[in-house]
Formats: C-alpha cells, structure tokens, sequence
C-alpha cells in the first residue's frame, strides 16, 4: 500500500515548493524527493492524500491522455517543459498529477525526459523506451506509441475483467443472502414454527438441523458473522489473485492461452517499443521486457533469450531457442523477413495476438455466462432447501 506524504522542500534554485507524494514509507518518500533534485525540509502523513491513492497507480485514461498529448507536443517541435502546467490543469488523477509536478520540477532544473519520469515514478519500461527514442530523436513517436500500447492493454484487462465480473458479483450477492436469511429471515422463521407445534421439535435431514444452528448463532453475534462474512470475501479475492490458482487455471486450455497470448501481446509490444527507439540493444530490450511479464514462463522465456541474443544470433533463432510459443516463433519470423522494419512486423503480430485473445474472450464470456446461471440456480434451490422445505415439513407433520 502506498502512502501520501505531504513534502516541504528546495529546489536547486533555493526556491522553496509543496506538494503530495506516494510512497511505501517515509524513508521511500525522502529517497524519491531526493531523486527530484529537491533539498527536502520534512515529510508527514497525508491522511486525504493516502485515501485518493488507495488504488496504487496512474489511472489508465489520464496517463494515455498525458502520453498522447505530450507525443504530439514534441512531434511538432513543441518543448515538453512548456505543456506541463497544462497536463497538470486536466488531469484528475491525484497520483498522477503529483508525478507530474514532480517531473515537471525536474524538468525546470534541466533533467533529461526519462530521468524526470524515473525521479515522478514512472512505469519502468516507459521511461526506458522514452531514454532509448531521446537518442534517435524520436520521443514524440514514442510518447505516442505508448499511449496506444497504455489503451490497449488497458481494453485487455477489461475485457478479461468483465468476464469474471459476474460470477464474482454473484458470488457476493449470496453470500450476503445468506448473512441476512440466517441473521433475520430463518431465526424468525425457526421460533414461529416452535411456536405452532407446541414445542415439538420435526424431525428435518441434518444438513438443515446444522443451518438452523448456525443460524441462530449468527443472530445472537450479527457483528462478529458480519466481521467473518467480509473477512470471507476478502480472502477469496486474495485467493482468486494468489500465485496457486493462477496456476492451477492453466489447466483450463481456454483461460491459459488468453493469459498467455494477453501477456505475449504485452511483452512484444513493449519490446518492438524499446528496440524501435534505436537507443537499447535487442538483449537490453528482453531484459527490461522481462521485468513487466505477468506470468512466470513468459519471465522464463525473455531471460533466456536475453542470454541468447548476446552470443549475436538473430532474433528469430533465439525466440525460437528460448522456447517461445510457436505463434510468437512464427511472428517473429516474419517480421524479420517482411519488408518493413523489425518493430513495425512485431506490431502486427501484436495486433494478431489482440484480435486472438478478444475471440477467445468471447467465447469464454458464453461459458461463464452458462456457469453464472448453473451457480445462481444453485443459490436459489440451496435457499429454498433451507427455509421453505422445513416449513412444508412442519405443515405436513402437523396435519
């Protein structure tokens, strides 16, 4: 989690300035202002601050925006330094708008593009690719290829988002039926049926004696259950995030290969980035790629072939030796031997590895959506089976 921190401090012209920054902790804080070029006089907790940036990173939309318009700033010979005030005045993130400002201050004490980024908190590989384009002059391009391959990676995780939105959203939405039958609607029910049968207990199947129990626990301790029914919910998030089920999902073809193909599109995307800037090797560009993998085998595959690609082979044979997938193979070999150059074939295998996961993403919302109807249709019986079946049990034995 990171934490906001409200900055007093100096820059290299003595002149004195304010403002927010994230950070793990206040030694993180200190060493990030440090990093700016600013002579820090005391950092402290900003309770605001730390609650606008609960979500941990730049919102996706006003980063393309940034990219985008500072791309086309530069490609028409615009200085940098003279849009940022203005970056600064549209953007609504608050992260954001604090890297900004940092960025923007080193900028004013005359540091390079990528090093301001780098001392604002920028992702990684784009401040890389920006450093790499400064040397072949082509910063403006790169700050536009970026906000394309922001918004397009962005379309990929909401779509894959939004297919296991459902399950999870009615997942929730049982769990807490369940909270509010047990705690109001069964215990009702359990001391109105006493009541009518005088007292003489019907004999009911274990599974719903055990409910009944459990549910007049949960109304003599509605905010201990309360506590544990969250507590529930946040261990399941944790657990469908966790490194096992990741990997225990593999085993589902349909899932693995959107996973796979989405994070090769991602990977190869930023490498034709860097690669095209001219300023980074192709061994230096699998290295910095390799950091940004989501998944283990794709990690695996790019630092093989950065330690291949630095005995001179050609792309296409260390791809091929690294043991990628024989759809990545086959792309790389054909950007090789296109007409165009190296990083522009890449992007069309990008574009190819796109249009794949959004077909397969198609296809699993249909089977989620059969799922999501089988696992409400169980909610709903298992509901019933709990609370109107002991009722017609009663009438029964009572007539």
């Amino acid at each position: 989690m990171l934490i906001g921190y409200r900055y007093f401090a100096h820059t290299q012209a003595a002149k004195a300035v304010n403002g927010l920054i994230y950070a793990e902790d206040s030694d993180a804080a200190y060493a990030k202002l440090k990093r700016a070029g600013l002579r820090v006089s005391r950092v402290r907790i900003d309770v605001a601050g730390t609650i606008n940036g609960l979500g941990g990173k730049f919102d996706v939309r006003e980063l393309v925006r940034f990219y985008r318009t500072m791309g086309k700033r530069l490609e028409v010979g615009k200085p940098l330094i003279s849009g940022m005030e203005a970056a600064i005045s549209f953007t609504t993130d608050p992260m954001l708008v604090n890297a900004l400002r940092l960025m923007q201050q080193r900028l004013i004490d005359g540091a390079k593009i990528a090093d301001a980024m780098q001392s604002a908190g920028f992702p990684e590989r784009d401040l890389n690719v920006i450093r790499a384009a400064d040397a072949a002059g082509k910063q403006g391009q790169a700050f536009v290829r970026l906000a394309d391959d922001v918004a397009r990676a962005e379309r990929l995780r909401s779509a894959i988002h939004s297919t296991f939105l459902p399950m999870k959203v009615l997942a929730v939405v049982g769990l807490v039926g369940i909270y509010a039958a047990m705690g109001w609607l069964s215990p009702t029910m359990i001391h109105f049926f006493a009541q009518w049968s005088g007292g003489n207990a019907p004999h009911l199947p274990p599974p719903i004696v055990l409910y009944n129990e459990l549910a007049l626990w949960v109304t003599g301790h509605k905010v201990i259950a309360g506590v544990l029914l969250a507590g529930m919910i946040v261990a399941g998030d944790a657990m469908i995030k966790s490194r096992f089920v990741r990997e225990m999902a593999d085993y589902w073809d349909n899932w693995r290969m959107i996973s796979e193909k989405s994070d090769h599109s991602s990977a190869w995307t930023s490498f034709s980035l860097l690669y095209d800037a001219g300023g980074i090797s192709a061994y230096e560009s699998a290295a910095v790629v390799r950091k940004g993998c989501a998944r283990l085998d794709s990690q695996d595959m790019f630092h093989r072939m950065d330690k291949i690609l630095r005995l001179g082979v050609p792309i296409s044979v260390a791809v091929e030796r690294a043991g990628f997938p024989a759809y990545v193979v086959n792309g790389v070999k054909s950007a090789e031997e296109g007409g165009a150059s190296l990083a522009e074939g890449l992007l069309g295998m990008v574009t190819d590895l796109e249009q794949d996961v959004e077909v397969m993403t198609d296809i699993l919302k249909i089977k989620i959506t059969y799922l999501s109807q089988l696992f409400g249709g169980l909610i709903v019986s298992g509901f019933f089976y709990v609370t109107l079946y002991p009722m017609y049990v009663q009438i029964g034995q009572k007539l």
